[in-house]
């Protein structure tokens, strides 16, 4: 399976070190813990990029990150049926991020595939860099990405 980066350039090299959700968290992972975001198809990649960005800042200086799980890896699918009514609205909900804080915790699976909010019918997937498999992830050189400048209407 292959998943998809976006981020900026500077960060290319960290991109898959988890560092970021450790230090400010996510949706779906509290602060403090090691998870790489990443996004099932490369358009999803990039809707979740727009809904955090400044338009300004969509001239040059992103690179897209190819990455390719292992055919065998465990993945775990959070039930989109069973989350809160609420749960596209609240942005550093704890109930989400008990999710994932449990799901990195137990660590029997690579990957917890959640739904995406800006797309809830597609998924993104949150890599666990604790998990054996990550070193098995190929990971392909960052690409030079543009946003088209259109999105900035």
């Amino acid at each position: 399976m292959r998943v998809w980066r976006i981020c900026s350039s500077r960060h290319a090299t960290s991109a898959f070190s988890g560092i970021g959700s450790k230090q400010v968290g996510g949706r779906w992972t509290p602060p403090g813990r090691l998870a790489v975001y990443t996004a099932e198809q490369q358009s999803t990649a990039i809707l979740e990029m727009l809904v955090h960005m400044d338009p300004r800042h969509f001239s040059t200086g992103f690179v897209v990150i190819a990455a390719d799980l292992p055919d065998n890896a465990a993945l775990e699918t959070v039930d989109t049926e069973a989350l809160p009514g609420d749960w596209r609205t609240r942005t550093e909900d704890p109930r989400l991020r008990r999710i994932g804080r449990d799901w990195l915790e137990r660590g029997d699976t690579l990957a917890l595939r959640v739904p995406s909010v800006v797309s809830p019918p597609e998924f993104n997937l949150i890599l666990n860099p604790a998990h054996p498999d990550f070193e098995r992830i190929t990971i392909h050189a960052p690409e030079p990405f543009l946003f088209d400048p259109r999105l900035r209407r």
